[in-house]
């Protein structure tokens, strides 16, 4: 779910009603603060940060600044997908950020796609959801056609899926209305492709989380995943098909009770426009032993224009869960349709253009502004977006 398209509906539609998941009091798994105080500058929270453009061939360049991508890490290739539906790409740099080839089979036939939805890269198969549970699966880097596997056919959106055996699937999908008796649906479901057994992990959400998008996972090992979804004060743990609590999130005094999230749409607007709740947006990253999400209204910006939201106040949050600690720093790129990297001690992200261009003008890069200036002087073509590699200082 696009999340503009989200704050439109939060602003226009009649009624809201939401509930979160509460962490039980006596239970084992650690807490971690999230406040205001966990606050750092962007230079201060980095311990160490590569700048990488994206650079397009010369002769038919592509287009490469798409508001809703995805980008996998391999050991060889960046693979940066433009999710620009009619025309979705799969562009492969490789890790210096030389253009390589575009992959694109838009079209109605059995090989192609007429909808790009969500892409998962599973060791040697690019598997990409085409919509109505269809995945359409294809050799990497090769990108040869190789078959198709169906899913549930009512799931007509997955933007979110991993393969987690030959034939079973951890999924995400757009809520299309259908709760239980308490007003809630499932955020996640493992599916099997070739029975068509479709199981429901039991963490479920209220339909505003929905609004807002779908649930996500980042992979920790063989078969072991980091859940979240939003509004979440929980961030779950995922493995051998048993789900459980992995950390609790303390927002404080500016958490939403329940009674608070019962609000009518008018409430809402106001809610969110005074930005009176800390919200985690539910996004998730996981590399070694630190986790990254996001919030909204973590602290308040008194500038929120409701009309460009750049100026909305959203933060990248890091958690140490060996020191369990947290530290974060302000969104260089804000509310962002994108879906960044993990792996190996470093997390990735891509700067669109405009993106880099503002945290530029508002000095958001601090020491490491000059080192980002080098490199566009560097650049062949000023519109190629920039792939930032990072570490995370998480000492005192």
């Amino acid at each position: 779910m696009n999340l503009k398209n989200w704050i439109s509906f939060l602003l226009l539609s009649s009624t809201f009603i939401f509930s979160c998941s509460s962490s039980e009091e006596g239970t084992a798994f650690p807490t971690v603060k999230v406040s205001e105080g966990i606050i750092v500058d962007f230079d201060e929270a980095i311990a160490s940060i590569e700048f990488i453009p994206l650079k397009n061939q010369m002769d038919s360049p592509e287009n490469l600044n798409c508001s809703v991508w995805d980008l996998k890490v391999t050991e060889e290739y960046f693979v940066y997908s433009t999710i620009c539906n009619p025309v979705a790409k799969i562009h492969l740099f490789d890790l210096y950020g030389n253009y390589i080839k575009t992959f694109d089979k838009t079209g109605d036939g059995p090989e192609e796609y007429e909808n790009f939805q969500g892409v998962d890269l599973s060791q040697d198969t690019l598997n990409i959801t085409v919509g109505a549970g269809v995945i359409k699966q294809y050799s990497f880097p090769e990108f040869e056609f190789i078959g198709t596997v169906s899913l549930n056919k009512n799931d007509v959106f997955i933007p979110y899926f991993t393969k987690l055996s030959q034939n079973q699937w951890l999924t995400s999908s757009m809520f299309l209305g259908n709760l239980d008796e308490n007003g809630r649906y499932s955020v996640f479901k493992i599916q099997d492709s070739s029975t068509g057994e479709v199981t429901e992990l039991p963490l479920s959400a209220t339909p505003v989380t929905a609004e807002m998008g779908e649930g996500e996972f980042s992979r920790l090992g063989e078969n072991s995943f980091l859940l979240n979804y939003a509004f979440s004060d929980t961030l779950y743990h995922f493995e051998n098909e048993k789900t459980k609590p992995f950390v609790s999130l303390d927002f404080g005094e500016r958490k939403p009770s329940p009674e608070d999230l019962k609000m009518d749409a008018d409430r809402f607007e106001a809610t969110v426009t005074n930005q009176t709740y800390v919200i985690n947006i539910g996004k998730i990253w996981h590399t070694e032993n630190t986790s990254k999400l996001k919030t909204f209204a973590l602290v308040k910006n008194s500038d929120m224009d409701l009309s460009d939201m750049r100026t909305f106040p959203v933060h990248e949050v890091f958690i140490d869960h060996e020191e369990k600690k947290a530290i974060a720093f302000a969104s260089l790129a804000g509310w962002s349709n994108g879906k960044g990297f993990a792996k190996d001690g470093y997390f990735y992200d891509v700067l669109r253009t405009d993106d880099w261009i503002y945290a530029l003008e508002k000095g958001q890069f601090g020491k490491y502004g000059e080192q980002l200036e080098k490199t566009i002087n560097d650049l062949g073509d000023f519109e190629d977006p920039i792939l930032i590699k990072y570490q995370v200082n998480m000492k005192e």
